[in-house]
């Protein structure tokens, strides 16, 4: 999952899901029940029936397999995201607009003159699930539990640029965990202190212009020490069940089958909810997911099958209940370039392959050229998207400053063929199938991975066939396998996959979020083992400059680097299908929302007569 937006003016869709199915703008909640904010009540549309139904349960799908985890700092996808959001709540929160807006936060921080210090002072009557206070130290220990190494948070380094932070290995220091006394000196020294009970002061060591809106993400939400199992550094059972800072709080997990969550008796902000119960389904393909829709056993369900897609389009008795949203992600897939610096001879983070040092041909800059420039990304979006999407040429998505439509190796099959046979020619690839020439079929197999059941197998296929078709591979020379989604997010950084099923959505709305989170070296999601100091460079300097315009233009510098070295193929800006009943009422959907149609701000939903 990605960032949020720092400029109001981003041209986010947001839409009400009325009674009537139709789409109207909304002033969802504005401040995530923030003091003194003119906080708009949802309206109160009503079905044909004229009031809301006396069984208030929202039901959904969430995903075929269950969250990879339910601790807020160990968390990196977005199964997990959406139930968290709803469960917990920061010092800061994202508006409909996707602002940041305080939360538990009175206000907005107080930023020092230098930019270096945020100064927060928390709401009084902030509390938890339980009735106790939410108190500054929360905040402290959050961001320690998010760096402590032995963790191995894949979202550690967005915390990097607070003082003494520099200390811990993902943020290019020394402490490991490996001693126990070191750690401890360096994890007291992280630059989020409780002053008091509710004043939390942030210190940067490196200047970071868009630290503020990191505040409002889940590996910084509050956490008790009581919630923490020593043995493991997670969340314990009982902490996930029935605690938490947010307007829900879970009930119960029956893993692999359903999570159910009730609403926080002592939910600070508003609205209060309505809803009285969610229902979180788990578990089986998606396609029994949208026949259980069809069926009227759930209420919303995200559609991604081509398929479905399809089946929808042409029934008129249902295609009004569909909300295509440009959605603020992206669809790509990894190349192992093996170039993560963090690498070691007992774990090189790099599949074998068929080169003569043993690594895959994803290493040569040409033969990763190629491979983009084979595949026609409007078609490929036709074909296994249903035409949901926009070819994507780099990683800073439309609406975010930043973006670009940089574009070097446009769809040209020609052009494909020949960086290919330089490749060959410079990876000193030999004919190996006795042929009597040197292709792309002599480089050997090559794994390409994805999740299974979530509609990506028509994707891998497609791209394989063409890459076949086009550039000479064999019928076999793809080992096309897929893993469960949790599985696969294991794997893919640590060198299983010479390809790899990738995709991104934005944690909040600014360049550093697509480009840094993804592309530094050795950073937690990158899963491409992309490297290029220049890069770094440029990424510090933007986020040290205080005129966003030059910033925009350094980070536009340092993706077209990216883009320029081909280290991943960048295929789809996504639009997100979502099916809404009908009678839902004041669902507020976002460019951002996870898995399930409005599930930033499921407190706002009701359920109407039908």
């Amino acid at each position: 999952m990605m960032h949020r937006r720092l400029l109001a003016a981003l041209g986010v869709l947001s839409i009400i899901v009325t009674a009537c199915g139709g789409t109207t703008p909304t002033q969802a909640p504005a401040s995530a029940g923030s003091p003194g904010a003119e906080t708009q009540a949802p309206s109160e549309s009503a079905t044909a029936g004229g009031g809301l139904a006396a069984d208030q349960v929202m039901r959904v799908y969430v995903s075929d397999t269950d969250p990879e985890t339910l601790t807020p700092y160990h968390a990196q996808d977005a199964v997990s995201i959406g139930i968290l959001q709803n469960v917990h709540r920061g010092l800061l929160y994202f508006d409909k607009d996707l602002n940041t807006v305080p939360a538990a936060a009175k206000a907005l921080p107080e930023v020092s003159a230098d930019g270096k210090t945020l100064t927060f002072q928390i709401r009084d009557d902030a509390v938890y699930a339980d009735g106790s206070p939410i108190m500054a130290a929360d905040f402290a220990r959050a961001a320690q539990q998010s760096l402590d190494p032995l963790l191995a948070n894949p979202y550690n380094y967005i915390l990097c640029p607070l003082a003494g932070a520099e200390q811990f290995t993902e943020c290019g220091g020394t402490v490991d965990g490996s001693d126990a006394a070191a750690l401890k000196t360096a994890l007291d020294a992280v630059g989020v202190k409780a002053q008091g009970d509710k004043t939390v002061v942030m210190t940067l060591g490196t200047p970071a212009t868009y630290f503020g809106t990191i505040a409002a993400m889940w590996p910084l939400y509050p956490i008790k020490q009581d919630w923490i199992d020593p043995s493991s550094g997670l969340l314990t059972d009982a902490a996930i069940l029935g605690a938490g800072s947010g307007p829900f709080v879970i009930e119960k997990w029956d893993h692999g089958s359903q999570i159910v969550l009730k609403p926080n008796p002592n939910w600070y902000g508003d609205p209060k909810p309505t809803l009285t119960e969610i229902d979180v389904e788990i578990g089986g393909p998606l396609e029994q997911a949208y026949q259980a829709y069809a069926n009227g056993d759930l209420d919303a369900v995200q559609v991604t099958n081509t398929a479905l897609i399809h089946q929808i389009d042409a029934d008129p008795s249902i295609k009004g209940e569909a909300h295509d949203t440009p959605a603020l992600g992206e669809s790509y897939y990894d190349f192992a370039n093996c170039q993560d610096p963090s690498a070691t001879a007992d774990n090189p983070k790099c599949p074998k392959g068929g080169l003569p040092d043993g690594k895959p041909p994803t290493t040569n800059k040409n033969f990763r050229i190629a491979l983009p420039q084979a595949i026609d990304k409007q078609e490929f979006i036709n074909v296994t998207y249903g035409g949901l999407g926009t070819p994507a040429t780099s990683s800073v998505m439309p609406g975010i400053p930043g973006h670009d439509d940089y574009n070097p190796y446009p769809f040209d099959i020609a052009a494909a063929q020949q960086h290919m046979a330089t490749a060959l020619t410079e990876m000193g690839i030999k004919d190996t199938d006795g042929d009597g020439t040197v292709t792309a079929a002599d480089v050997g197999t090559m794994s390409f991975g994805y999740n299974c059941n979530a509609g990506h197998l028509p994707r891998v296929t497609y791209l394989a066939e063409h890459w076949r078709t086009a550039l000479g591979f064999s019928e076999t020379q793809f080992d096309i396998h897929c893993v469960d989604f949790p599985t696969l997010l294991k794997e893919r950084p640590n060198g299983k996959y010479t390809i790899s099923r990738d995709g991104w959505n934005a944690d909040f709305p600014h360049a550093v979020n697509q480009l840094n989170d993804l592309f530094r070296c050795g950073g937690g999601n990158n899963n491409s083992q992309w490297c290029n100091p220049q890069f770094d460079q440029l990424m510090d300097q933007a986020a040290a400059e205080p005129d966003q315009a030059k910033a925009v233009q350094l980070y536009i510098q340092a993706q077209r680097l990216v883009v320029d070295d081909a280290a991943v193929i960048f295929l789809n800006w996504n639009t997100t299908r979502w099916m809404v009943k009908p009678y839902m009422q004041d669902v507020v959907i976002t460019s951002s929302d996870s898995e399930n149609p409005g599930d930033h701000f499921w407190e706002t939903i009701k359920v109407g007569e039908h």
